[in-house]
């Protein structure tokens, strides 16, 4: 599975006061669109001074990324940045193998 890292920013004020009306029945209903077969949420932040929240994520693919970003997209117009990332284990595994060949 891949980490993803999403920046979603809320377009407006008027569409933040709505996006968390419908977070915290989200919330009190269990998230359960956080963890699925292919898709797990690992941390969500919010910042609602500057109307954004983010979150890590990991996914088996778009299809799973869509399933779960997309409600609010459609619904409320929050802007997606989605950012691929890796974890401490493969930036360790990607650079032995490339000082390794710079060594060469």
């Amino acid at each position: 599975m891949q980490l993803y890292f999403v920046v979603g920013t809320i377009p407006d004020i008027d569409s933040q006061l709505d996006v968390y009306r419908e977070f915290i029945n989200y919330f009190e209903g269990g998230c359960q669109n956080d963890c699925f077969e292919g898709f797990e949420l690992i941390q969500r932040a919010h910042l609602p001074g500057q109307g954004q929240v983010v979150a890590l994520m990991k996914a088996r693919g778009t299809e799973e990324l869509f399933r779960h970003l997309a409600p609010w997209r459609a619904q409320f117009g929050v802007e997606m940045e989605i950012t691929p990332a890796i974890s401490d284990a493969e930036v360790v595994a990607s650079h032995k193998v490339l000082f390794a060949s710079m060594e060469d």
